[in-house]
Formats: C-alpha cells, sequence, structure tokens
C-alpha cells in the first residue's frame, strides 16, 4: 500500500500491519485489533477539528433528517461494511452522519474514515462546492462563490501572520508561489529543519521536475500531524514516518519523520514524493475521481514501468459483495489483481526472506549474498511495485550523495562513512533497509534518466545531511 514508509513487520510474525503489506484485497484486518474496548468518541470528534488546517471550522452537527436517514442506511447495508461502522463508532449516529455526509451532493464524501479508530481525514478536497480548496477555505464548510481566491496564502495557514521564523516563511511562499505546494500544518507543527528538508528535496533532488514554476498534479499538500492513528501512542503506527493520501494528494508527516534526523528525512521525503510521482503518470481528472470515489487506482503506465524490472500482476476475483456504498474507509484497498516481482508473489518472497532470517540471524540478514545479488534493499520494498520503486528512489539518493564525495574523500575514509551511515543512521531509523543493495540494480539508470541531479545540488546535499550527520569521517585525500 503505497504510503507506509519502511515500517517493519517482522518476517517472523504476521500482524495488523502485514494485512497492509501482503494483502491487495479487502481482508477484515483494518478493524481495531480485539475489537472496540473503548469509547474513541472525543478523539474522533476532535480529528475533525484539524483535518484540512490547525483549527479548521468544524462541520454542522447533524440534522434530525440526517440521524433518522442514516440508521436506516447502516441497517440495510452489507454485513462487514455495517459491522465496522458499529465497531468504530458504536451507538454514535451523529459520528456515522459525518462519515458518510456528502455536503455538495457530488457524489464525493466530505471525509474518508481511517479503518484504525475511526480518525476522520479528508474526502472531497472541496466540500462545500465553492471552487476552492478546503486547505484555503476559511469557511470550508459554507459556499461563499467567488471573491476568496487570492494569489497568495489565505491568512488561516499563512505562516508570516503566524510567528514562523524568516526562514520557513520564505520556504512556505517560494513552494505555494512556485509550485502550488502548500506546507500546512494539522495536528502537529513543522521544524525548521523538517521545512528545510522538504524544500531541498522539491528544488534540489527532484530539481528537474519541479524546474521552471512546475507543479506535479498529484501533489497539492505537504501537512504534519501528529500520527496517522487515532491514538499516537498506538503501536501499530508508532513506526510511521509519511504517508500519500493519494485520494487528497496529501503528503502527511507524523511526529516521527518530523523528529527525525535531516538525512532521514531526505530519504522519506524523496520516498513519498516518488509516490505522488508514479500516481502522475496515470494522473487525469477522472482517474483522481475515481481514487476518491473507490479507494482504487488504476496505474497502467506505471506498471508498465515497473514491467521492465520484473513486475507482474495476476488478475484475482473479488468477492460479490466485496465493496462499500456508506462510507470510505482509508486502508480498505479494493484491487482486482495481485502483484508479483520476477514471478513470485509477496506471500512466496515473505516465506524466502523468512527463511534467510532464521538461518543467518538479524544481524547478517540484509548482507547475505543471496540477498545482495538480487539488489533487495529490504522485505518492505517487496510488498509491491509502489514500495519497491520509491524504496529505489532513498538507495539512488543516498548512493549518489556517497558518490559525489569520490573526488574529495580517500576511498578507504568514503568507505567508513558509508559504513557508519549504514550501521548507525539508517539502520537506527530503518533496520531492515540496506540502501548499499541497490548499487548495480538496473532501475538507477531510470532514476538517474528520470531525475538528473545537479553536480552542484548534490554536492549541497552530500555536505549539509551526508557529512553533517556524521562530521570528520570523510576528508579531502
Amino acid at each position: 500500500m503505497p504510503g507506509r514508509v519502511l515500517t517493519r513487520v517482522p518476517v517472523t510474525a504476521r500482524s495488523v500491519f502485514a494485512c497492509l503489506l501482503f494483502s491487495h484485497l479487502l481482508t477484515g484486518c483494518g478493524q481495531p485489533p480485539g475489537g472496540q474496548h473503548q469509547d474513541y468518541a472525543p478523539q474522533q470528534r476532535a480529528s475533525l477539528s484539524s483535518v484540512f488546517y490547525t483549527g479548521n471550522p468544524l462541520p454542522d452537527p447533524p440534522t434530525t433528517a440526517e440521524l433518522d436517514q442514516v440508521a436506516e442506511r447502516v441497517e440495510s447495508s452489507q454485513p462487514w461494511e455495517r459491522e465496522l461502522l458499529e465497531t468504530l463508532y458504536p451507538d454514535n449516529h451523529a459520528l456515522w452522519v459525518y462519515a458518510t455526509r456528502d455536503s455538495d451532493g457530488d457524489g464525493l464524501l466530505d471525509f474518508w474514515i481511517s479503518d484504525y479508530y475511526g480518525r476522520f481525514l479528508e474526502g472531497d478536497t472541496d466540500l462545500d462546492g465553492d471552487g476552492l480548496d478546503n486547505v484555503l477555505d476559511a469557511e470550508p464548510f459554507v459556499v461563499t462563490p467567488g471573491g476568496q481566491k487570492t494569489a497568495g496564502l489565505p491568512a488561516h495557514v499563512d505562516w508570516a501572520g503566524q510567528g514562523k521564523p524568516a526562514e520557513m516563511v520564505r520556504i512556505q511562499h517560494a513552494l505555494y508561489d512556485r509550485h502550488r505546494v502548500l506546507l500546512v500544518e494539522r495536528s502537529a507543527r513543522f521544524t525548521p529543519e523538517l521545512a528545510r528538508s522538504v524544500y531541498d528535496v522539491v528544488t534540489r533532488v527532484y530539481r528537474a521536475l519541479f524546474s521552471d514554476n512546475g507543479t506535479l498534479p498529484t501533489l497539492r499538500i505537504i501537512a504534519t500531524e501528529e500520527s496517522s492513528l487515532l491514538n499516537p501512542d498506538d503501536e501499530a503506527g508508532a513506526g510511521d514516518f509519511a504517508q500519500v493520501m493519494a485520494h487528497s494528494q496529501t503528503l502527511e508527516i507524523y511526529r516521527r519523520g518530523i523528529g527525525a534526523s535531516p538525512v532521514i528525512q531526505l530519504g522519506y521525503l524523496a520516498h513519498e514524493i516518488a509516490h505522488n510521482i508514479q500516481f502522475s503518470y496515470d494522473y487525469d481528472a477522472q482517474r483522481q475521481d475515481e481514487i476518491m470515489r473507490r479507494n482504487y487506482f488504476a496505474a497502467p503506465h506505471f506498471l508498465e514501468l515497473v514491467g521492465q524490472y520484473g513486475w507482474t500482476t495476476v488478475d484475482v476475483e473479488l468477492e460479490a459483495d466485496t465493496g462499500y456504498a456508506l462510507f470510505r474507509p482509508h486502508y480498505v484497498v479494493l484491487e482486482p489483481h495481485e502483484y508479483r516481482y520476477r514471478g513470485r508473489s509477496p506471500e512466496e518472497w515473505e516465506a524466502w526472506l523468512t527463511a534467510i532470517y532464521e538461518e543467518v540471524g538479524e544481524a547478517d540478514y540484509l548482507g547475505d549474498e543471496r540477498i545482495t545479488a538480487q539488489h533487495i534493499l529490504g522485505d518492505y520494498s517487496l510488498s509491491g511495485p509502489w514500495e519497491w520503486y520509491s524504496d529505489y528512489v532513498i538507495a539512488w539518493l543516498y548512493l549518489a550523495m556517497l558518490d559525489s564525495l569520490t573526488d574529495q574523500c580517500a576511498p578507504e575514509r568514503r568507505a567508513a562513512l558509508a559504513a557508519a551511515f549504514q550501521n548507525e543512521t539508517v539502520q537506527g531509523e530503518w533496520p531492515w533497509f540496506r540502501f548499499e543493495n541497490g548499487r548495480g540494480a538496473a532501475v538507477l539508470a531510470h532514476l538517474d534518466q528520470e531525475y538528473p541531479l545537479d553536480p552542484v545540488d548534490i554536492d549541497y546535499l552530500a555536505e549539509q545531511y551526508l557529512q553533517a550527520a556524521h562530521p570528520g569521517i570523510c576528508t579531502s585525500g
């Protein structure tokens, strides 16, 4: 599933998140483990107050007619859909209304919901239908045709009036004015370091893509959130750095990603924006509408690309009652096919990796020659072509930074830097990802061609991110 960056699921044990990594069909694994044993209604309601930006207006309370109608609709819905809604919001018809409401009647629901404890997410990106995106609308639930659109940022999201440091203000304005990418705070805050990392990924790592005031139609918001889940302390989401919400063209960054070192930020941001790029291969308004309605994205052009490197699909038949009509659960993805890499299913790769892991142990796992010979970066990269491609972007970027030091750093010192970077910084955050395994992989030539790195940029990134993380190792000579 696109977006979950390097969240480790032990290969020796299946868990809730194994459903996300190794299944593309409706499995029922999105329900809270063990059922709903706590009243989460206050937190669920609170999530509505930052679904667009910090302190955004709340939706109107449900009317009597809405409450009556939603009870009838739930009662007549499919059993699994009814069970999930009742589990997430037990006997709370008001929250049922918010989860199923379509304010402007365009067939796109106002909100999506996380099927992990019912956090509310942006659904329809202009839910009142007045032509202004929710995040730019001071009154997102009130139709005010015309008059609201401005050339710059509206006051409620403009950091210039919120006491932010001047450099953060400059970055926010530059990204929005030149590339139509808005940095916005939701339930968490940007740091100066994170803002700088975002700026450098957009303007340096992806310079070729965003040059000459270029835009990416599948990326409009980069937002900070406390957690991917309703409860920031929930163990299931503790490893999440960021994820892309394809239906709302949003990249969400969570507190672990906010607090990561800049060189790790550089990696996961490059990974995530690569997802937005993947979607852009097949983007048009009709396909975007399909994502928002069905949480399904047909991507023939992207799949043709990764097919050159060993990815294929096998069609599967969905069960007759698979689907949903009442609401849009975020983590339930209805894909009519299974991805296979080099002819193996995700389950077969999982079994192969498990056998090696159990044979050699954790310390030597990803360095085993059977894995390195196939340029496998980690088990998460085998969960599907989306993560495979984005993980290679991280490896490509990190290897390029290391290689840029060839002329100024003695070979043994550069090797020491590479080892320290992998074994301390990278492994400290992503224990099951080995970027050095990417060296020599065929897809790196594609990345070089698609996103050519300016020598000045890569030298800057190597100095400001890689060498800054391990000062004093790589010196001239």
